[in-house]
């Protein structure tokens, strides 16, 4: 029987090895940047399964505009409040962006297979290949149900003002998209893009419990977990000498 979802042995290889996210990646894996077909199906992969970089702005710039939108025209909300709860949407992101990275995509793998492959696939397969270029912005088949169920509790929790608030983090969240690509793949010249690829390499090629911002460090500057390799090895060797 077809099965659209069948996964290639070389994922069921990998996720039988997975034992948690490592401090970077396994020496097995560093000479493969692209990383591998995940889907059987050809079409499936390519549509499904991956996704370009641009590809989140092309479905969610719309949404965005439809968004702010609806708030002026529809619910008649001021234009200073429009601004304000998108900024405040977009600050809202960041902060899930931050608890979803460090308390469930870090989790260790769980013994049910389900639930480990559901992992693996989330954010394991990314610090094994964190260079793949196919699978550094959320594809379809994860960002479009995500951000229907968001959607539908943003109407139900905020009435007048879901739209507005919704409108912030969509663009929250394709910052932290693009930002995350940019960082894997641009060449920075800027001193902040420079900042933020050293502080998001820390995490994958140093410590991978620190540094769980994407689109910014906000939060780890608040919850003090931000610590770069030779930061993090001192406070290490300092923790064991007072225990």
């Amino acid at each position: 029987m077809f099965n659209p979802l069948e996964t290639t042995p070389e994922w069921k290889e990998a996720l039988d090895a997975w034992e948690g996210i490592p401090d970077s990646p396994p020496k097995v894996y560093r000479k493969r940047a692209k990383g591998f077909q995940v889907l059987q199906n050809d079409f499936m992969e390519k549509w499904f399964g991956t996704s370009h970089w641009a590809m989140p702005g092309v479905w969610f710039i719309p949404v965005i505009t439809a968004c702010v939108w609806h708030a002026l025209t529809v619910k008649e909300v001021p234009a200073l409040t429009v601004l304000g709860l998108f900024t405040l949407g977009a600050l809202a992101w960041t902060l899930v962006e931050y608890i979803l990275h460090r308390f469930l995509f870090h989790l260790p793998p769980a013994k049910n297979k389900f639930l480990k492959e559901l992992q693996y696939v989330m954010h394991g397969y990314h610090h094994d290949f964190p260079d793949d270029p196919g699978r550094l912005v959320a594809p379809p088949a994860l960002s479009w149900p995500l951000a229907t169920l968001l959607v539908f509790a943003y109407m139900a929790a905020f009435n007048t003002w879901w739209s507005a608030l919704f409108a912030g983090t969509v663009a929250g969240y394709l910052g932290y998209d693009w930002m995350h690509y940019y960082t894997h793949h641009a060449k920075p010249k800027n001193r902040f893009g420079r900042f933020m690829r050293r502080f998001h390499f820390e995490h994958h090629f140093g410590t991978a419990y620190s540094q769980f911002g994407l689109s910014s460090p906000l939060w780890d500057l608040v919850f003090q977990t931000f610590w770069t390799t030779g930061a993090l090895g001192k406070k290490k060797s300092k923790d064991k000498r007072s225990a």
